[in-house]
């Protein structure tokens, strides 16, 4: 097996701005990028059908959806802890990535420069936010698309700060290593959770495939062998917003999902703390 392709995903984020890391997940075909971190904003995220007719058969014809996730579902639930204030603030970030306004993102980087994953501090500069393509875009994006909390999973106040996402937070509450776990981090690379309500499953990675599955907010397994089985350049080519991640659904059939819904537990978190009345990214951890 390759070494940790998701570490790899996770300084991920930061291959492309720092030259240090892979990716977990692989790019095919993708799609223009949805135009908001909203779920409910993405083609990936399934309309719901109407009710058949009760009057057309005394015996209800099941509906699409429910052949899509007849499996077991390892439900997670999604905690969003804010004040009215970072409320605010996460608004206005998230508003500013959508118009690429690097003024505003520009702002929140300290002038000693922000590390991505275990890379180097980089300055606004370096992380070329006038490009509205440069990788930190995307990585940004993707951190500012779930849920959000204290800094400090044991405080009660935002003493320490704020964190986006919660995701694998709550990951490793709800589902914690078993205690005979083997070291390393197999466990890690080996979950995907699925953030989004009726988010689809794709047989092949694009947005014209087949949808054979239906997700919501649940963790599935990582495909280890068909990411393996990519080609490199598609791997190096990672985005963490507008590519595909390969899933293993608990009926054992395969698909794609949006990575846009696709989250990792290793993956890059953002961690804002207020600093002389100013906001400003301290830390992007990822690939610990």
């Amino acid at each position: 097996m390759k070494r940790a392709p998701w570490i790899i995903a996770i300084a991920v984020s930061c291959a492309a701005v720092v030259g240090a890391g892979i990716a977990a997940t692989m790019r095919f075909n993708s799609p223009n990028q949805p135009p908001a971190p909203s779920i409910a904003a993405s083609p990936e995220v399934l309309s719901p059908s109407p009710s058949p007719s009760e009057s057309a058969s005394p015996a209800p014809t099941p509906s699409p959806q429910s052949k899509l996730d007849d499996f077991p579902h390892q439900r997670i639930v999604l905690k969003d802890q804010t004040t009215p204030e970072f409320a605010k603030f996460r608004q206005q970030l998230q508003q500013a990535i959508q118009k690429r306004d690097a003024g505003f993102v520009s702002a929140l980087i300290p002038q000693k420069g922000l590390a991505l994953g275990f890379g180097r501090a980089n300055t606004a500069k370096e992380l070329k936010l006038e490009d509205p393509k440069a990788s930190f875009w995307s990585i940004l994006e993707k951190a500012m698309g779930s849920t959000c909390g204290f800094a400090d999973p044991n405080a009660t106040t935002a003493a320490k700060g704020w964190i986006c996402p919660t995701v694998s937070r709550d990951f490793y509450q709800q589902y914690p290593p078993k205690p005979d776990t083997p070291p390393g981090l197999e466990y890690e690379l080996s979950n995907v959770i699925v953030v989004g309500d009726r988010v689809n499953v794709r047989a092949l990675p694009n947005l014209n495939s087949e949808v054979v599955g239906i997700l919501s907010n649940e963790v599935v397994k990582f495909d280890q062998r068909r990411f393996e089985n990519s080609q490199e350049e598609q791997i190096k080519a990672f985005d963490p917003i507008s590519d595909w991640t390969p899933v293993i659904l608990p009926n054992r059939k395969q698909g794609y999902v949006y990575n846009r819904y696709a989250y990792r537990s290793l993956e890059n978190r953002a961690i804002f703390k207020k600093i002389n009345g100013k906001w400003q990214i301290t830390e992007m951890p990822g690939g610990d």
